[in-house]
């Protein structure tokens, strides 16, 4: 279920769209698409099918799985992330980028429902502004910037010019409202830490870009965060993961140790680590990112099991059945899921076939 939003604050714009029908799969059917196709943060970056609210993943799974895709379904993810943005006393960046990157893939997927999804996002962009200005703290009000930007950018072609220069107008006035914010009423700003929240600010621009599959663009974003400010762990993290979306997996796998470099205790980003490794095959060095990954992770936790789940799914195709087995019940019993349920069946039947040969 999603939070209620706070009564003094709007509800955000809907397009009132449902997906017209759940898609039923087959639990061995499924542990063998996920073996040769699911890929958790790395590989095509997918913001919904991975997501950690149990609402957007469902919606997102079954988006991915329909062939072919339908418009439709982006436009009830985008309408549920547009009710998960309000999170508090803040906004959300992860589901404001992603309620405009579902209702664009909308867009992209049927070109009749382009002028519903051009207006999804500016309705959007315009109500996360009144939003930001109502809460009136550092991270909404730079949200609401970077939607205002990517919105009037998605627009550009459709001729939309009032709406077009509003946004601009809305975004140029944030602008000033988050740069009186960092001056704080003093004449100066601290250099360092105005360089920091640049690089940052480069970074969350990026982390936008990739989730509406613009990685090459995203890229760009990664990259100037880190030359000004190196010691960005995040913007290196999404470095790599925008690299491995273009297809770069060395230079992704290089990111990835350099982020583990700033911060080696995360648990998150040893899991996405191996999962690239275990895409392009190299099990073992999988596994031990993974084994690495659960050591750090909380002990009881959903995300945990995402990390046991990999682990069963490189000890799977290494052939060695029992422990995979053992790892992806593990899994079960942290979050229960027609993944983990497919792989233990899928162990079972391996392990009783040795058995009978």
């Amino acid at each position: 279920m999603t939070a209620p939003l706070d009564p003094n604050i709007p509800p955000p714009p809907q397009t009132g769209r449902t997906l017209t029908e759940r898609i039923r799969e087959e639990p061995i059917g499924l542990w063998a698409q996920l073996l040769t196709a699911f890929r958790d943060l790395s590989g095509t970056f997918d913001a919904f099918a991975n997501d950690a609210n149990p609402e957007v993943r469902a919606l997102g799974r079954a988006a991915r799985s329909r062939r072919p895709p339908q418009a439709n379904d982006y436009f009830a993810i985008g309408d549920l992330c547009a009710r998960l943005v309000v999170q508090g006393n803040t906004l959300s960046q992860t589901y404001a980028a992603k309620t405009v990157a579902a209702y664009a893939r909308a867009g992209e997927l049927a070109s009749r429902e382009r002028s519903v999804a051009h207006r999804a996002i500016v309705s959007f962009a315009f109500w996360l502004a009144d939003v930001a200005r109502m809460l009136g703290n550092y991270e909404s009000l730079a949200t609401a910037v970077l939607i205002c930007e990517q919105a009037r950018h998605l627009i550009a072609d459709a001729g939309w010019v009032d709406d077009e220069r509003r946004l601009q107008m809305t975004e140029d006035r944030l602008r000033d409202q988050v740069t009186h914010m960092l001056e704080g009423g003093h004449a100066a700003v601290d250099k360092r830490a105005s360089v920091e929240q640049e690089s940052r600010m480069l970074c969350d621009q990026g982390q936008i870009l990739l989730r509406q599959g613009r990685p090459q663009e995203a890229l760009e974003r990664f990259e100037a965060a880190i030359a000004a400010w190196d010691a960005n762990q995040s913007a290196w993290l999404w470095r790599a993961m925008a690299l491995t979306d273009l297809g770069r997996f060395d230079e992704a796998l290089a990111s990835y140790d350099r982020a583990l470099a700033l911060e080696p205790e995360s648990a998150g980003m040893w899991n996405n680590k191996g999962s690239l490794l275990m895409e392009l095959g190299r099990l073992e060095a999988a596994l031990q990112c993974f084994e690495r990954a659960i050591d750090l992770a909380a002990p009881v936790s959903t995300v945990k099991a995402v990390y046991w789940l990999n682990r069963g799914k490189a000890l799977y195709m290494l052939g060695r059945y029992a422990e995979a087995r053992d790892a992806l019940m593990h899994a079960h019993d942290l979050d229960p899921s027609p993944e983990s349920a497919a792989g233990i069946a899928a162990c079972r039947e391996r392990l009783e076939g040795s058995s009978n040969a």
